[in-house]
């Protein structure tokens, strides 16, 4: 019978021995992404299909498109992301998922003033099989080495962006203008 396995790193990644997980693998290329501060592609490559991203504020948002719309908007107002890694710790299962728990200091620099921004987070990354298809006729990467993010649970003080961000449908839906 197969056991999970548990993998530790400490630092930044990627490094040598964190490309040596695939999940962190994974991971590394997904931070890499978001810290363009450019998501004006897919979202495909890093979320499942049928993903579900658990904000700080309480909001589910549901589905890979969905949630890709949702980062664009709330990342808008930055020219520059660097999720600086701190701690992660990999939970490896049988069955082909791993939980990934983190914990990274978030500097965000506003596109108008230059300003930094950071911010402690802690996130909970579940990856799983990539699934989905893309646009009929384009040709999409689909998941990272067969992997996609299944749901993530993020944990913050968000309200040290609020006077830089502008609140989301579902934000305005549940909380009001």
């Amino acid at each position: 019978m197969s056991q999970n396995t548990y993998f530790e790193h400490e630092g930044r990644f990627p490094t040598p021995r964190s490309d040596t997980n695939p999940a962190l693998r994974f991971l590394a290329n997904y931070v890499k992404r978001i810290d363009s501060a450019d998501y004006n592609n897919s979202w495909l490559p890093h979320y499942h299909p049928q993903a579900v991203f658990r904000d700080a504020t309480g909001i589910e948002y549901k589905t890979g498109p969905v949630i890709w719309q949702w980062i664009h908007g709330l990342f808008a107002p930055f020219s520059k992301i660097e999720m600086e890694t701190t701690n992660s710790l990999v939970i490896s299962r049988p069955d082909g998922t791993h939980t990934i728990y983190g914990e990274w200091r978030a500097h965000f620099w506003l596109k108008e003033s230059g300003q930094e921004i950071v911010i402690p987070r802690s996130m909970v990354f579940t990856l799983g099989k990539a699934e989905g298809t893309g646009a009929v006729g384009v040709d999409e990467e689909v998941g990272f080495e067969g992997l996609q993010i299944l749901d993530v649970r993020l944990y913050y003080d968000r309200t040290l962006l609020t006077p830089y961000i502008k609140r989301s449908a579902q934000e305005v839906e549940k909380f009001g203008a």
